[in-house]
């Protein structure tokens, strides 16, 4: 087979390779400065222009961040001595919250035993559930709330509350929030001496304060007393200091305290006092 020969001046050809189709023809050189003028018919639109000498870069729209509807938390508190006496006490809580612009859904739960000689002292779980529909042009809401209270040093085997009626915002900034309830429930103490439906008013108060980046403020108060016998009711109260240790982990120090008054003592003490130091990891 011969070779091809290749002219020593002129244009260089491209000869057909065998079996292989004829190659494109080669595109001319595109002239500088003037590639937005030329037909080639992959060639995409410039995203930059020239003005006055200056080159003015494509504007880029950012996307919105998406707003964070979801916030919760887990705590724990732990301690125990051991010599001529043993003492265990354990904490744990959790928290969960669900706000929109139209609805907020909270959930908490806190858990509690101490034991001393491995008898136990305390021994009690309390949960806590809320819905609260919001009015965004309104400082009205209305919301159903539930709580489920056990104690083994009570005389019912559990407590179950049911209320619902409508709140009322008294402040709404970005460091401060208090909002007014009121309205009307029952509660049963399943397995107790009064194991039976009591029909019970609702009026609370709860708020939320920052006192700074690192430090927050929440308490909340509710009276609950027997329709039938306003001589019977119930108090109960909460409040806790966070303070925010490590801003990357999310852990803070919190201090809380947790009150529960009953006028209908049956045969035990009205007032129990709960207060702990637990560290909480949010996210």
């Amino acid at each position: 087979m011969g070779e091809a020969s290749v002219p020593s001046s002129g244009p260089l050809s491209v000869l057909p390779l065998p079996n292989e189709g004829v190659l494109p023809e080669q595109v001319p050189a595109m002239p500088y400065g003037d590639q937005n003028s030329l037909p080639y018919p992959n060639r995409q639109p410039s995203t930059s222009a020239t003005t006055n000498g200056s080159i003015t870069l494509p504007t880029t729209t950012q996307p919105e961040p998406v707003p964070k509807i979801w916030e919760g938390g887990m705590e724990l508190g732990l301690d125990s001595s051991e010599g001529n006496s043993q003492t265990f006490n354990f904490r744990f809580g959790a928290k969960l919250k669900r706000k929109t612009e139209f609805n907020i859904l909270s959930s908490e739960f806190d858990y509690r035993k101490n034991s001393s000689n491995s008898v136990d002292t305390a021994n009690r779980a309390l949960l806590d559930a809320r819905y609260e529909h919001l009015f965004p042009e309104s400082r009205w809401t209305c919301f159903i709330h539930n709580s489920e209270d056990y104690d083994q040093f009570k005389a019912y085997d559990l407590r179950v509350s049911l209320d619902t009626g409508v709140g009322y915002r008294l402040i709404k900034d970005d460091d401060t929030w208090l909002t007014a309830h009121f309205g009307g429930g029952t509660t049963r103490e399943i397995g107790g001496p009064n194991d039976r439906f009591i029909p019970e008013a609702v009026f609370g108060l709860e708020g939320e304060h920052k006192i700074s980046k690192r430090q927050k403020l929440t308490a909340s108060v509710e009276y609950r007393p027997d329709v039938t016998n306003f001589g019977n009711y119930r108090i109960n109260g909460k409040a806790a200091w966070e303070v925010l240790l490590d801003e990357e982990k999310h852990l803070s120090m919190k201090f809380s305290a947790l009150d529960r008054y009953d006028s209908l003592v049956d045969g035990h003490k009205p007032n129990d006092l709960d207060y702990a130091v637990t560290l909480l990891w949010s996210f």
